[in-house]
């Protein structure tokens, strides 16, 4: 089984990798696919939006993977190598997880000499990464570090000069890296393992990073102009420092709204249909950020705190 790990932090573009990953993929239908994400906050937000590709994802509990939950790792994967049998399974570790440690507890599967690791993927969202490299340090740069293949993402949102001294960065923090600039993360790795030595020591993830998480379940029903306001509100810091957000709400119909940094869209969800309830997701959303003002949050969403 070929195992590819997707990292990166809270927003950079890793669900939507996984997404195009997919629908390349499916399109000659001969390789089967499984997916293991683990969001950070109570509600699962990506594992509605894989679910709309069609594929079956298998979720671990609320917690980063590589931490409180790490020894439950190499059991789930040995679980979906056996009962699932993908060719491939894509491990989206949450936005705030060390990649070396997803590689430590590969090695500690039970059927670990049955796994090839293809290179690790590592997104950076070009619109923030001057302030996250800062901001987050050590715990920032493991994640390029570890990579084989980086990805540049939402390159159309800054300046040439700027994604110029952003790849200058990234190769000194890891020169061997292939460095790849993309939109909507659009790159799909073809063969090649993953280099580098994996050590059984644990990478220690204890770097004191001030995040707090907080999941809501939305009452209140907006218009689209409602929506466009309040998301706009959250981006300039009115409800804390909000540097990550995904949830669904109901306006006339069912909408998706996403924030990453300065960055946000909103657009309508595709129904998938009658029949399918579980495919369309209810009302929710997850909110990552640091001095989070809860009650405000509760307020404007008319939600009681999950």
């Amino acid at each position: 089984m070929d195992i590819i790990i997707v990292s990166g932090f809270l927003g950079a573009g890793k669900t939507t990798f996984i997404l195009e990953f997919i629908r390349r993929y499916a399109e000659d239908g001969e390789r089967k696919i499984a997916v293991l994400v683990n969001e950070f906050g109570d509600l699962s937000i990506d594992r509605e939006v894989i679910r709309k590709g069609g594929l079956e994802v298998v979720e671990l509990p609320s917690g980063c993977i590589c931490c409180s939950l790490r020894a439950s790792l190499p059991e789930t994967i040995d679980m979906i190598y056996k009962s699932v049998k993908p060719d491939v399974l894509l491990i989206e570790p949450s936005g705030i997880a060390t990649p070396r440690n997803v590689l430590v507890a590969i090695k500690k599967c039970r059927y670990a000499e049955k796994y090839t690791i293809r290179p690790v993927i590592g997104i950076v969202d070009a619109t923030v990464f001057q302030e996250f490299v800062h901001e987050f340090g050590k715990f920032y740069r493991d994640q390029i570090e570890t990579a084989d293949i980086l990805l540049i993402n939402k390159i159309d949102l800054v300046s040439n000069e700027e994604l110029d001294e952003i790849e200058k960065m990234m190769r000194e923090i890891n020169p061997q890296a292939m460095v790849v600039r993309t939109q909507y993360s659009k790159f799909v790795p073809e063969g090649g393992e993953h280099v580098g030595e994996v050590d059984d020591k644990e990478f220690s993830v204890e770097f004191g990073i001030p995040l707090e998480s907080l999941s809501l379940v939305p009452q209140k029903k907006f218009s689209r102009r409602e929506l466009e306001e309040l998301v706009e509100k959250l981006v300039k810091g009115e409800c804390g420092k909000v540097i990550r957000a995904k949830g669904f709400v109901e306006c006339d119909g069912l909408y998706m709204f996403q924030i990453s940094g300065e960055s946000y869209e909103i657009r309508e969800w595709e129904i998938v249909g009658q029949g399918v309830e579980n495919l369309n997701p209810a009302p929710k959303a997850v909110f990552v950020g640091s001095d989070l003002k809860v009650e405000e949050l509760k307020r404007v969403f008319g939600s009681k705190k999950r």
